[in-house]
C-alpha cells in the first residue's frame, strides 16, 4: 500500500498533505516540492496497478515543457505607453466540461494581468505583502489590468492535462463511519496534479530567468478552477541559494527516471541561483509564473456558472485577476 493512501483516509489528513505543499509552492521552494512529488510517484511503480501517472509525470520533464511568446510579452511591457507596469499576474486553466470531449487531446490556456500602482503599490509592497492579498477576498490590484494585448503558449503539458481531465478516480468519497484507504487510482489523481501545477510554475520561471519582465517586475502565478490552485510568488530581490540537500538511496524506479531525465535532449538554463534546479538525483524547480496555451485576457470557463474541477465559487485565481 501506498503511505498516501493511509493519510488520504481522511479529509483532514489530505489537506495537511496538501498545506505542506501548497506553502512551498507559495514561498517558491519547487525544488523541495519535487523532491516530496518525485518520491511519492516513484512508489506508486512497484504497486499493483500504479506506475501510469508517475510515467505521465516523467514525460512532463522541465525541457519539455515549453513556453513561447514570453519574450514577445517583455517586449509588449517595456513599450506599454502611460504608467509603468510593476506587477503581474499569469494563470493557467481548463475550459469547462472537457471531461466529455473524449479522443481529443487538451492543451491549457493561460490568462495575464498587467498592472501599475494605480491599485495597489507593487513598487513599495514585499513578496509577503503581494502573499496576503493572495489570500484575502479582494486583492488590492483585482480589476485594475492593463489593457496590453499578449500571447503565450505551453507545450510538454498536454499528455498529462488530458490524462488527468480524463482520469477515472478524480473524487474520492469517504465513509465517516470508517477510515479506509484512499484508493491508489486518487492518490495518483492528486499526485498528478500537483505535477502539473510544478512544471507549470517553473516553465514560467524558467522564461523570468531567460527574459525577466519589464527588468524587475514580480509575478505571481497560479491556476484557474484547476486543481490545485496554488501561487507562487516570485519577487526579484528575495532570490535565495538553498543549501545541497544529501537525496536518500534511491531504488530502481527513481534511477530509471533519473537516468531517462539525464538523456533528455536539450540543455536547463544554469538556474539553481534562483531554487530552480538541485543537482543530485533532482532536476529543474523554481519559481514561476503560469504558463498554458494562448494567453487569453479573458476566463471562459464557469461563466454559466458550472462547478470548477477545484470545486465550486470563484476560485482563488479568478479573483486575483478580478474576474470572478
Amino acid at each position: 500500500m501506498h503511505p498516501l493512501q493511509t493519510t488520504f483516509a481522511s479529509a483532514a489528513g489530505e489537506q495537511a498533505w496538501e498545506a505542506a505543499l501548497r506553502s512551498l509552492f507559495e514561498q517558491r521552494e519547487l525544488a523541495e516540492a519535487e523532491r516530496i512529488l518525485r518520491r511519492e510517484l516513484i512508489a506508486t511503480a512497484g504497486l499493483k496497478g500504479g506506475g501510469e501517472m508517475m510515467r505521465l509525470c516523467r514525460q512532463a520533464s522541465l525541457d519539455r515543457v515549453e513556453i513561447s511568446g514570453w519574450e514577445e510579452l517583455a517586449e509588449a511591457v517595456a513599450a506599454h505607453e502611460g504608467e509603468p507596469i510593476t506587477g503581474a499576474t499569469v494563470a493557467m486553466g481548463n475550459e469547462a466540461d472537457l471531461a466529455f470531449e473524449k479522443g481529443e487531446t487538451h492543451r491549457p490556456y493561460m490568462v495575464l494581468g498587467l498592472y501599475t500602482d494605480e491599485g495597489w503599490d507593487w513598487s513599495a509592497a514585499e513578496a509577503q505583502d503581494a502573499l496576503e492579498q493572495c489570500r484575502s477576498d479582494s486583492p488590492g490590484w483585482a480589476g485594475w489590468d492593463e489593457d496590453i494585448e499578449a500571447f503565450l503558449e505551453i507545450e510538454g503539458l498536454d499528455a498529462l492535462n488530458t490524462a488527468l481531465i480524463h482520469h477515472k478516480q478524480r473524487h474520492f468519497i469517504r465513509d465517516e463511519a470508517e477510515e479506509a484507504p484512499a484508493p491508489l487510482r486518487y492518490v495518483e489523481y492528486v499526485l498528478g496534479c500537483w505535477w502539473r501545477a510544478l512544471r507549470f510554475h517553473q516553465a514560467v520561471a524558467v522564461q523570468l530567468d531567460r527574459h525577466g519582465l519589464g527588468g524587475a517586475i514580480p509575478v505571481i502565478s497560479g491556476l484557474i478552477d484547476t486543481r490545485p490552485e496554488v501561487v507562487s510568488v516570485h519577487w526579484p530581490l528575495v532570490r535565495k541559494v538553498p543549501a545541497e540537500k544529501p537525496v536518500a538511496e534511491a531504488g530502481d524506479g527513481e534511477a530509471d527516471w533519473d537516468a531517462e531525465e539525464d538523456e533528455a535532449p536539450g540543455s536547463l538554463p544554469s538556474m539553481t541561483r534562483f531554487n530552480l534546479i538541485q543537482r543530485g538525483r533532482l532536476v529543474i524547480e523554481d519559481e514561476a509564473s503560469p504558463a498554458g496555451s494562448s494567453l487569453r485576457r479573458r476566463i471562459e470557463t464557469a461563466e454559466d456558472g458550472e462547478a470548477a474541477e477545484a470545486g465550486e465559487g470563484p476560485g482563488l485565481m479568478r479573483r486575483l485577476l478580478g474576474r470572478g
